[in-house]
């Protein structure tokens, strides 16, 4: 069985996302949130190829597989030696763009919103 090893990013997201359930829903919300998540994190030891292939799913040249849990997607790695947690995007958030660079939203958009 794999070790897990969580990257900087995914580490500093679980954090911010545990303040923010922290506030915005209370104590008990945010450890079934993160039980949830952890949970299914843990499983990928047992079961690496769990997630779905980012290249299948979105046709990106990536090795990346993603898994959907509790309204945030895990990216993660299968190296030889690990399973590399990559980070953690809540379902809102454009990770296309971050993990990628891909641009997801059109012009007109970003004119309505000023962004």
């Amino acid at each position: 069985m794999k070790k897990l090893k969580y990257s900087p990013d995914y580490t500093e997201k679980i954090r911010e996302l545990k303040k923010y359930l922290d506030f915005q829903f209370g104590v008990d919300v945010r450890k079934k949130v993160i039980k949830e998540i952890g949970s299914q994190v843990r499983s990928l030891r047992e079961n690496e190829n769990f997630g779905i292939s980012v290249r299948n799913m979105y046709g990106v040249d990536s090795e990346c597989l993603c898994v959907f849990v509790g309204k945030n997607y895990v990216f993660y790695k299968i190296e030889p030696d690990c399973i590399y947690i990559v980070n953690i995007y809540n379902e809102k958030e454009d990770f296309m763009m971050d993990l990628f660079g891909i641009k997801t939203t059109s012009q007109e958009t970003e004119d309505y919103w000023g962004e």
